[in-house]
């Protein structure tokens, strides 16, 4: 009787200890959690404001996709307007003149997104950046250099873009890596009374978009596919 006691105790405590032993390492060693990334790229025209007049801004950004969700990367973009001004003083004389202003800045940004559907995507790209302005004002005749600045100034911004993609036409998958992307939002640069700039302003875009993503994720099932096949023979 007591051996059986004995027995049954230590299958008991045998029992404990693995489901203890269990728990711990379920505990302290969980699941790695997959992570995938991706290619991303983005066509970047910006309709833009600048002292409430109208630019074009022309960028290009690329990064990568983390886990289907989040775009991180960096971005270029250049600014060259001129613009024809008149009855302003120069020199004491009122004249015509003209004035040229280029921007270039880079900016790094991180983009999540709201909803990813199969033909269609919205997202809140956040930007901040650093570059360098130019502008110098000529007088219309004879093309003489009145003035000229250079300053470096410090763009932010923030947005709403919306991708519309299209689909694949049959088995042509290619037509399914392109669409239109929309975009609208502000841009701050927190820095302006140092640097003795003003370029805050709304901005605007309608251009084509790539889906890099798209692209990785054909690509890794056709490869898929063509392992399986041999097999399959």
């Amino acid at each position: 009787m007591r051996v059986r006691a004995l027995v049954i105790g230590m299958m008991i405590l045998g029992w404990i200890n693995t489901g203890w032993s269990q728990s711990c390492a379920d505990t302290v060693k969980p699941k790695p959690r997959h992570i995938t990334i991706k290619p991303t790229t983005d066509f970047d025209q910006r309709f833009s404001f600048i002292r409430s007049q109208s630019v074009n801004i022309w960028g290009q950004r690329g990064g990568i996709l983390l886990n289907d969700w989040l775009k991180l990367g960096v971005g270029g973009y250049y600014m060259d307007d001129t613009r024809l001004n008149s009855n302003r003083p120069s020199n004491g004389a009122a004249e015509t003149h003209y004035s040229k202003t280029s921007l270039i800045f880079g900016t790094a940004y991180i983009e999540p997104f709201l909803l990813r559907r199969k033909y269609w995507e919205l997202s809140v790209p956040v930007e901040a950046g650093y570059g360098k302005a130019d502008s110098k004002v000529y007088a219309e005749t004879g093309d003489i250099s009145l003035r000229a600045s250079s300053r470096n100034f410090v763009p932010t911004g923030a947005g709403l873009s919306l991708s519309l993609k299209f689909p694949p036409i049959g088995r042509f998958l290619p037509t399914s890596w392109v669409g239109i992307n929309f975009l609208a939002g502000y841009r701050y640069c927190p820095l302006a009374s140092i640097y003795k700039t003003n370029y805050d302003g709304a901005f605007w875009s309608i251009s084509g978009a790539l889906f890099l993503d798209r692209i990785s994720d054909d690509y890794k099932a056709w490869k898929a596919r063509r392992c399986i096949a041999p097999k399959a023979d």
